[in-house]
Parts: C-alpha cells; structure tokens; sequence
C-alpha cells in the first residue's frame, strides 16, 4: 500500500470540505447592522402565483409580472429595529444583485417595495438571475427619522 498517496488523498479530502464547511459558513439568511436585524428570501419568481398585496395600492407587483422571465427570483428582506425588535414599517429599502467576478460583474439595482407576506411588512422585488452560482445581494436601508443608511450583505447561491 503506498501510505503517500493515501496521504494525499486524506489531505484532499479535508481540504475539500473544510473549503465547503467556510463557504457554507458563508450563506447567511439574517444579518445585522448597526440599527436593525435583517432577514433574506429569495424564491423563483415562478412561484409567486396569487398577486401578493403591495401596500402602495397605486402600484402594479414590482412592475408588473407579465414581463418577469423564467430566470427571476423574487428577492424580499424583513427588517426589525435592534434596540427594540419591533418591524421596521416605513423605510425606503434598495437592493444591489451582483454575480460575476471582479472584472465581469453583472450588478442590478432596484428599490425593494413594500408588500404584504401573510398579513406582515416585507420589502420586495425581482431580480434577473440567469447563471447559477453565487450572487451577492447588498441591501441599503433608510428611515426618514434617522441620519444616513444602514447596510447589510447577503450571499445567495442560485442551484
């Protein structure tokens, strides 16, 4: 038996998975800022059948669904005070999707609008993600009352 190589091999094989293990690690659906606990959904835009109830009544779901393509997904966040955990009910969100590497970055910006998620205040909106693999999702939130913005960063992975 040739001890070498199986010690290669072992040697591989915990490298693959502690990498997996920190990318894992990775992927988080709750982040915080320095004034709010932020949460993430992402589904298949596909898989929103019933019109959900945006809270601006003089608004069509983000746009309009008639155009959405077979690859949107339907980015939402949640967003709670810190000091109090109440739901942050009034404050203009924008998201930021990016996929690609440094020099071929794709980037969408759009504002998240204000929709009801089984009688609760998400922010949402779709977003076009054609390619699998990973997509970093920048959420900025401002509250009329407060000074400046708060961020928080996602990472999602598109199977």
């Amino acid at each position: 038996m040739n001890f070498q190589k199986w010690g290669n091999i072992l040697l591989a094989t915990v490298f693959m998975l502690s990498s997996a293990h920190s990318f894992a690690a990775d992927l988080s659906w709750h982040e915080e800022s320095k004034n709010y606990n932020v949460y993430l959904g992402v589904v298949p835009a596909s898989m929103i059948k019933n019109k959900p109830s945006l809270v601006d009544h003089d608004k069509s779901l983000h746009g309009g669904v008639e155009d959405i393509s077979s690859t949107a997904q339907h980015v939402m966040v949640t967003v709670y005070r810190k000091n109090d955990a109440k739901r942050v009910l009034n404050a203009t969100v924008i998201a930021e999707v990016s996929s690609g590497t440094l020099l071929g970055r794709k980037k969408l910006e759009k504002p998240l609008e204000k929709m009801l998620t089984s009688g609760q205040l998400t922010y949402a909106n779709y977003f076009d993600m054609r390619s699998k693999g990973k997509y970093k999702i920048e959420v900025e939130i401002y509250e009329s009352d407060k000074n400046g913005s708060d961020e928080v960063t996602f990472f999602y992975e598109k199977e």
